[in-house]
């Protein structure tokens, strides 16, 4: 059906995994071969967004049958605008070096056009890992052997893959497209570097009885706040973990929050900005702009936090009255594990997989959480599948494959999700509270391509 609507509209308008528009069309490369194209936007799949957006593919379809669709026009970023890219430079000017454009090039990212991490990351990738290989070749010498000879030298450092390809296929390529933008007569033999397929680790969670331990330790736990001996409870400390665990907030977006940005008589928070490295940015995605809706035992856990702070304050802030860093309280978070004898140890994002897993195995709505995390489903799905299912679920069509009926089965709990090869015990409550969690998936994507 949707190829025979592509062939009678030219241009049609598709749902991507992740619940956003994208556009499908064919069209010629300049060498005059056609090809399929696949154009995503920003915009979520909601009737007012895809109206636009049909609209929008109307016109382009009009110009694809008219012969005169200009690509770069419609897409001046887009998948294949490489191919399209006509480098022109002056006879008299020189083609600058990887390392002579990197330093005009680095100095155009800064905050908040651009996120302080991404632009930390920037840095660390071309100085660690790129200039001193690469940094005295011509823009326009760059081949896929050069990427090739790059990733092997990395490799042989021992790093990571997935570092590997943030430095090449993420920080040089984004360098590289800016530079042909410019009209630098740039190679750009990335497309045709090939990267083995990644192995993301699925969740590995918590209990509910880790978790309780972990946000009694918080609660309990007296910190240095001065001199010698000089100790506290800190019950920001504690507040923040149980927002965390019981939300499905981001750490940065957690330490970003205003006092002004919880409600407690609507028992809401709006998620407005994220906080990282010290800078505070827009949060990480549009879909990650959103109300997170509060338990009524969050509520009362924030309440003296609201009541002793101005609206223009940070909710959550340290021993020293300044806003909470997500590293430094990572560490903090390390030690109560430690301490409590939590194995394996989880960073703070376990926090966030335990209430998406947690949700999902008590039968909490995709969309409601969706909307609740600002996760899209299909990535909720992929990442978080196994968790949708009932214990009673699995051993009833186990049932059928087995040839048995569901009643002489062994008990139904048996089945129910467990830690990666551990035993989960009995938990006695019920809701959002109970049951196992999960720990950090560590799924980040490269840097965008």
């Amino acid at each position: 059906m949707a190829k025979k609507i592509a062939k009678r509209q030219a241009c049609f308008v598709e749902t991507t995994p992740a619940g956003r528009l994208r556009f499908r069309f064919r069209w010629k490369l300049p060498n005059g071969r056609r090809r399929f194209f696949a154009e995503a936007t920003v915009l979520d799949d909601t009737s007012r967004n895809r109206r636009l957006a049909e609209k929008q593919a109307a016109y382009i379809g009009a110009e694809i049958r008219a012969g005169v669709f200009d690509y770069l026009k419609w897409f001046p970023n887009g998948n294949r605008a490489n191919y399209f890219l006509r480098p022109v430079i002056a006879p008299d000017q020189p083609v600058p070096t990887l390392g002579e454009f990197y330093e005009r090039w680095i100095t155009t990212k800064n905050s908040p056009a651009f996120r302080e991490s991404l632009v930390r990351d920037y840095k660390s990738h071309f100085r660690r890992y790129i200039l001193g290989f690469l940094g005295n070749l011509s823009v326009s010498a760059l081949s896929l052997a050069h990427l090739e000879d790059l990733r092997a030298q990395l490799r042989a450092r021992g790093l990571s893959e997935k570092t590997i390809r943030n430095a090449i296929d993420g920080s040089l390529r984004a360098m590289m497209r800016e530079a042909l933008q410019e009209e630098v007569p740039a190679a750009f033999p990335f497309p045709k570097l090939r990267w083995p397929e990644k192995i993301v680790p699925g969740p590995s969670p918590f209990e509910a009885e880790e978790r309780d331990r972990i946000l009694q330790y918080f609660k309990s736990r007296n910190w240095k706040v001065g001199g010698f001996n000089d100790t506290r409870p800190h019950y920001a400390y504690y507040a923040l973990a149980h927002t965390l665990f019981f939300t499905g907030m981001r750490p940065s977006e957690a330490v970003g929050l205003r006092v002004g940005n919880v409600s407690l008589r609507a028992g809401t928070i709006q998620v407005e900005r994220s906080r990282h490295l010290g800078f505070e940015t827009a949060p990480k995605t549009q879909r990650a702009r959103r109300a997170v809706r509060l338990t009524l035992e969050t509520i009362d856990v924030l309440k003296p936090l609201i009541q002793l702070r101005a609206s223009g304050e940070y909710l959550f802030q340290n021993v020293r009255g300044e806003p909470i860093n997500p590293a430094n309280f990572y560490d903090l978070f390390r030690d109560a594990q430690r301490a409590l004898k939590v194995s394996p140890l989880r960073d703070l994002y376990s926090t966030k997989d335990t209430y998406i897993s947690l949700a999902l195995t008590n039968g909490v709505s995709l969309a409601w959480l969706s909307d609740q995390t600002g996760v899209a489903v299909a990535t909720l799905l992929k990442h978080y599948g196994r968790y949708v299912h009932t214990s009673e679920t699995d051993a009833f069509e186990l049932s059928k494959i087995a040839g048995s009926s569901f009643r002489n089965l062994p008990d139904a709990a048996q089945f129910e999700h467990r830690c990666s090869n551990q035993d989960s015990s009995d938990a006695g409550n019920s809701g959002i509270s109970s049951g196992i969690l999960a720990s950090p998936t560590g799924f980040e994507p490269v840097l965008p391509t």
